[in-house]
């Protein structure tokens, strides 16, 4: 049996025996505030502008910058407060690790070099879910609100040269999260796979003056998140 065959098995059976038994009807109404944990996997880009000084000055050399992204992991927990039947108030503490974008910058000649852009995050969201109708033990839900975001790996401090490329981000950062999920209700707690977009809002980039952020204007990181929550 292949690894897709088991995979489509397990998701099938999974539903069936979800929408056929009635587990806790409840457990939405029975306590207003629920905690949990989440398994998350991410996925980091980068959305950057070029400077008006791009073919200016020492960048006249500087072909273009392209970008790499890298899939990423993180753990977090969860504090869901139940407003109405239909709205929850919804916090997260996240703590995110092997978080990675690379900027290469391609100069004429055929040269190029690359700035490593590492990140540990801290995360705190504040969000808003609207779920809809339980049907059985399944309901579909919409997310969206504000966050802090605190890098631990920031290269603020980080020596660098005009040979040594190091492109420095904010460690403190606001962003704007939207997603959608599905809560499955079980015996004794609510499972919820849910995909979400976690945009920076301010331009994260720090100036230090070399080659490597004189040619950006700005760099916006962003995230997409595949959660597993646990509840």
């Amino acid at each position: 049996m292949t690894k897709k065959t088991l995979t489509i098995l397990i998701l099938f059976f999974t539903t069936r025996f979800c929408l056929a038994q009635q587990n806790d009807p409840l457990y939405d109404l029975s306590q207003k505030v629920h905690f949990g944990f989440s398994i998350i996997g991410t996925y980091g880009k980068m959305k950057f502008s070029q400077s008006p000084e791009f073919f200016k000055l020492d960048n006249d050399t500087l072909n273009y910058v392209s970008t790499k992204n890298f899939p990423g992991l993180g753990v977090g927990g969860i504090f869901n407060y139940h407003i109405t039947e239909f709205w929850d108030l919804r916090s997260m503490v996240i703590v995110q690790v092997m978080s990675q974008r690379n900027l290469t910058y391609h100069f004429r000649g055929g040269i190029e070099k690359t700035a490593l852009l590492q990140s540990t995050y801290f995360e705190l969201p504040v969000l808003l879910k609207y779920k809809s109708v339980r049907r059985k033990n399944f309901r579909f839900y919409a997310i969206a609100g504000l966050g802090y975001r605190y890098n631990f790996t920031n290269d603020v401090d980080t020596e660098r040269s005009t040979t040594k490329p190091i492109v420095a981000l904010k460690p403190n950062t606001f962003n704007y999260d939207i997603g959608v999920g599905i809560d499955l209700y079980y015996p004794y707690f609510k499972f919820s796979p849910e995909l979400k977009l976690s945009n920076d809002i301010f331009n994260a980039i720090v100036k230090d003056g070399y080659i490597f952020t004189n040619s950006l204007n700005g760099l916006y990181p962003k995230l997409i998140q595949f959660s597993l929550h646990f509840e």
